[in-house]
């Protein structure tokens, strides 16, 4: 009797680990930190956009994450997300919402509907700042709610096609992208009065922003194509560096970079003092650059079209993500200082654009 009680003792913890194991392997509720999250956008009006998970440890990856933990799709257009406070805002543009889980295990605690075309999002002060570019010849807005999604608090207008938004020396920064034109500023806002403080003049169509090591918010300039009424091209915007100085609000340094080619991403090292950017539709590479430069480098440190990439602040290593289309699966390929081939290649979801570091 002995025996079959200590037999069946070990054939229940057998059974109880091999529980543990499947639910890991089939995403279910469990913990989704010490790894990367990969933002999949999806296609346009397909309402497939869905989360990765990779180990850092491992090529361990979960796919479709949101899916399986909460047991329904997340939506059409995943443009950005944000972690702040144990929770992970996710911005879907072309469903107008921001869908809140948790960190550790996706679940959903939370959503914010009816927007209007919104792009990123950053938690400040208690608060959820989300930049959106309202409808076609509309200026732009930033949209404040609650932390937690449940009540809005304001509308602030800002410029046309708000892009990257960053919270940075008590502000909120907006990239003012020109949405399907062009504009050149970046709005300040001041988190106490909620009103927009400053416009700053900067490149053509502005997108992302970054924060060096001496506290200058730099925001990448992507310029632009430019194309007559039968789409050929005309002619380009030029693109560019900026680097602002957060003190007295204004251009410190700009950087030319191409006349006729478009990056759209920018991060930074962990120390602060290299800048990275490329990526996008079309562009060839990611470049490196010092904070003290003042020319642009002639050659991408890593060669590839990238439809985004974001720098791991824990190691420096250099997530690169390719859309080869938008009806299968993209790869994410990771690369160390070396540059020189990726340590890490695994297939994600359709049109990878963003990775969080969890």
């Amino acid at each position: 009797m002995k025996r079959n009680v200590l037999l069946l003792s070990a054939l229940l913890a057998f059974m109880a680990v091999g529980m543990v194991s499947c639910e890991k392997d089939d995403g279910k509720p469990g913990k989704y930190e010490n790894g990367a999250i990969v933002l999949n956008e999806g296609a346009f009006m397909q309402s497939n956009a869905s989360v990765s998970w990779v180990s850092y440890q491992s090529d361990s990856v979960v796919n479709n994450v949101f899916e399986k933990v909460n047991a329904r799709p997340l939506g059409d257009v995943l443009q950005g997300a944000v972690k702040a406070n144990g929770k992970i805002y996710l911005v879907l543009n072309y469903s107008g919402k921001v869908v809140i889980v948790n960190s550790t295990d996706f679940v959903q605690s939370g959503e914010v509907n009816n927007l209007n075309n919104p792009r990123y999002a950053v938690v400040a002060d208690g608060k959820l700042y989300v930049s959106q570019w309202n409808g076609w010849g509309q200026k732009g807005a930033v949209m404040v709610y609650t932390a937690n999604g449940s009540e809005k608090i304001d509308s602030i207008p800002v410029g046309t096609g708000a892009e990257g938004i960053i919270y940075a020396a008590g502000k909120v920064w907006v990239a003012n992208s020109g949405g399907f034109g062009v504009d050149s500023t970046v709005t300040v806002i001041n988190t106490s009065t909620l009103q927009g403080e400053k416009t700053i003049v900067v490149g053509y169509c502005p997108k992302e922003f970054t924060v060096d090591a001496n506290g200058k918010v730099w925001v990448l300039c992507s310029g632009t194509t430019i194309y007559d009424e039968n789409w050929n091209v005309a002619g380009h915007k030029p693109s560019s560096l900026v680097a602002i100085n957060t003190s007295t609000m204004s251009v410190e340094k700009s950087v030319n970079l191409f006349n006729d080619m478009h990056p759209s991403h920018i991060d930074i090292s962990p120390d602060k003092q290299t800048i990275y950017f490329g990526g996008g539709f079309g562009f060839n590479g990611v470049y490196s650059i010092p904070i003290n430069a003042t020319t642009a480098p002639q050659a991408p440190s890593i060669q590839g079209y990238f439809y985004g990439f974001n720098v791991n602040p824990n190691n420096g290593d250099i997530y690169c993500l390719e859309a080869p289309n938008f009806t299968g699966a993209g790869m994410l390929k990771v690369y160390g200082s070396n540059f020189t081939r990726p340590n890490k290649e695994v297939e994600v979801g359709i049109g990878p654009n963003g990775v969080l570091f969890n």
